[in-house]
């Protein structure tokens, strides 16, 4: 069945393997004939965190970078900036006018940016979810592969759309979400994150420079000595991602290995840093050819810009229609 893809990720700095793991491959899977792929770089979200203007700029350069050298093809998405398409925060103030208040507070993203920033609560992370659902609802996008943290915020999107279908008549498509979504363990065993750089791994680090940063992944805490019995089940950080990059028949080697205590958790580990660093290698070849490329950035960010605008216009035209709304 055809599809209308969108996701995005915030401009908070460069993607780490969590990242390219857990949402830009997926992104690249859907790019198939008769899908519309719409990915963009969330400046605007960026802005409820914002501590550097010139940083926000450089990493949106940087991140589409990563886009395209990951497999994102602007020939066959529409790669954009967030801020290039004045239509959303449009949709966004509209949506609020439908969108309860303690809902908002309510919902676990916001809880958990007020723990990350109590000194910056500010009113755009309280309308962060209705932004998205803008986001979301202006393309009419039919499937949102996002992480699990956000799944609430593409909730509040269906509900959203369902209420103002209700009170206004058909207007936006339910979006649906991916059945199965990828959790990336960071070095300490969470979600790893950009706003955590102690927990992630760079995608442009080398195999040294990855084996030294798994030297410090978590595993299974009761296995103490080198030849102890260990259980992959209990591994944090180090075996769950064996999962996702190593094949097969090494992976039922590596738990056998581990439950025998015959092979130690630094040589699992430096199994796991060879695998991903060769996994990363296309990557990174064709990062390399970008570095240097930011006019043909900024030229497909211009294109992405004005084709999205042409997808989301129409549709807040008929919301602005339905809510009354004549601009004159």
């Amino acid at each position: 069945m055809k599809q209308r893809i969108l996701s995005g990720i915030r401009a908070t700095g460069r993607l780490h393997f969590g990242n390219f793991l857990g949402a830009v491959r997926n992104f690249v899977k859907y790019q198939t004939p008769g899908n519309v792929c719409l990915y963009f770089v969330a400046d605007l979200h960026t802005l409820t965190t914002l501590e550097s203007p010139d940083e926000l700029r450089n990493n949106l350069v940087e991140m589409v970078k990563d886009y395209i050298a990951a497999g994102l093809d602007p020939e066959r998405s529409i790669i954009y900036a967030q801020s290039s398409v004045p239509e959303i925060p449009e949709l966004s103030l509209y949506l609020s006018m439908m969108q309860p208040l303690g809902d908002l507070q309510r919902i676990p993203t916001f809880k958990e940016m007020v723990k990350k920033h109590p000194n910056n609560v500010n009113l755009g992370l309280v309308t962060y979810p209705v932004l998205m659902a803008a986001d979301i609802l202006g393309p009419r996008a039919t499937l949102v592969p996002v992480g699990e943290d956000q799944v609430p915020n593409v909730e509040l999107a269906r509900h959203l759309a369902g209420r103002f279908n209700n009170k206004f008549g058909e207007t936006f498509v339910i979006p649906e979400m991916m059945e199965q979504m990828i959790r990336v363990p960071g070095l300490d065993g969470n979600k790893m994150g950009k706003s955590e750089a102690d927990n992630a791994v760079d995608i442009n680090a080398s195999s040294d420079q990855i084996r030294d940063r798994y030297r410090r992944g978590v595993t299974d805490t009761l296995k103490v000595r080198m030849n102890d019995p260990g259980e992959p089940e209990r591994c944090q950080s180090v075996f769950p991602v064996h999962r996702l990059v190593t094949g097969e028949d090494e992976r039922s080697e590596i738990e056998v290995g581990c439950r025998a205590g015959t092979l130690s958790c630094v040589a699992c580990k430096d199994k796991l840093a060879r695998n991903i660093a060769e996994l990363l290698l296309p990557f990174q070849e064709k990062r390399a050819d970008l570095a240097s490329k930011d006019d043909y950035i900024r030229d497909v960010l211009n294109d992405g810009g004005k084709r999205a605008r042409v997808v989301i216009k129409e549709t807040v035209g008929l919301v602005r229609e339905r809510m009354g709304i004549v601009i004159y």
